[in-house]
């Protein structure tokens, strides 16, 4: 199921990626080998360095994860919140150039929500495993994200690490994308903007 793999693409719109980003060739391969019917949710994790001033909060990212087989027999629609995290040492030692103004947030599921996501995985598995078919999506929501505005003068890069399997580690995935640039140049930017 193809679709699935927009796992880790759809976490572009978490950082407003646009399709000039730097996806880096390792990036590339890595994703292309993922089978998203057999990766362990809980070891997908992204490591996000940007500006402190772009906010990402506990509650703010959830996980949409859909399947609906042709048949009518499963129907899978369920929302998983992203865990974030700010205090993983690992994760900062993976950026060689962190500055006062930077932050490492690290995205994951929880651990109720790993397993869950494992028993939709299964299912999906079994109802392939008969010639059945089906379609399903794996999207990334956000509420409450935003922008200070006004952006600060300083520029506002975004590196992007990514695990799917604890043994490999880390890897990077996107590099030297300008925020700022895009958030700028998208026709709805003022609505990413953070209320005072």
């Amino acid at each position: 199921m193809k679709q699935l793999q927009s796992l880790l693409l759809v976490i572009f719109s978490l950082i407003l990626l646009s399709a000039c980003s730097s996806m880096s060739l390792t990036g590339m391969y890595k994703l292309s080998q993922m089978d998203p019917l057999t990766t362990d949710p809980s070891q997908i994790k992204v490591a996000i360095k940007t500006d402190q001033s772009i906010k990402v909060k506990n509650g703010n990212a959830q996980i949409k994860f859909k399947y609906d087989s042709d048949d009518g027999s499963v129907k899978i629609d369920d929302l998983f919140y992203v865990a974030i995290s700010h205090n993983d040492r690992g994760a900062i030692m993976l950026f060689d150039d962190v500055i006062a103004t930077d932050m490492v947030t690290v995205l994951s599921l929880t651990e109720k929500d790993a397993k869950k996501f494992q028993e939709n995985q299964k299912i999906i598995i079994a109802h392939k495993a008969k010639d059945m078919k089906g379609t399903g999506s794996l999207g990334i929501e956000l509420d409450d994200f935003c922008l200070p505005d006004p952006l600060p003068e300083r520029d506002l890069i975004v590196d992007v690490y990514l695990q799917t399997d604890d043994r490999d580690g880390y890897f990077k995935f996107l590099s030297g994308i300008d925020i700022k640039e895009e958030a700028e140049n998208a026709e709805n930017s003022e609505e990413l903007n953070c209320e005072s």
